[in-house]
């Protein structure tokens, strides 16, 4: 059973947001995330915003890496580099099934 959190961005300055993103992945996946994507919708109510993915093996392995970027001073500067370019719109998590 994956876990799937998906997060959105509203910023108008695409090429500081990629950079962002970059350096989260590597913290995310450093700590335990299966990945951290970033994309940006082209359509519907939220088109020009960026969707950031991230997926973990089970609950568990959320709740460590949740922990462990809590504690890490490299992504508190990358999320305060974030907040002062991109706007937080909104989180979700999503639970995969095993079929």
């Amino acid at each position: 059973m994956s876990i799937v959190q998906f997060t959105r961005f509203k910023t108008d300055k695409a090429d500081e947001m990629i950079q962002i993103a970059r350096q989260a992945k590597k913290i995310f996946e450093k700590h335990g995330a299966e990945f951290l994507r970033l994309s940006r919708f082209h359509t519907g109510p939220w088109a020009g915003e960026w969707l950031v993915t991230t997926r973990y093996a089970s609950w568990e392995v959320y709740g460590k890496v949740q922990q462990a970027v809590a504690k890490d001073p490299e992504f508190a500067q990358v999320q305060a580099d974030g907040m002062k370019i991109a706007e937080l719109q909104g989180r979700n998590i999503a639970v995969g099934i095993d079929l």
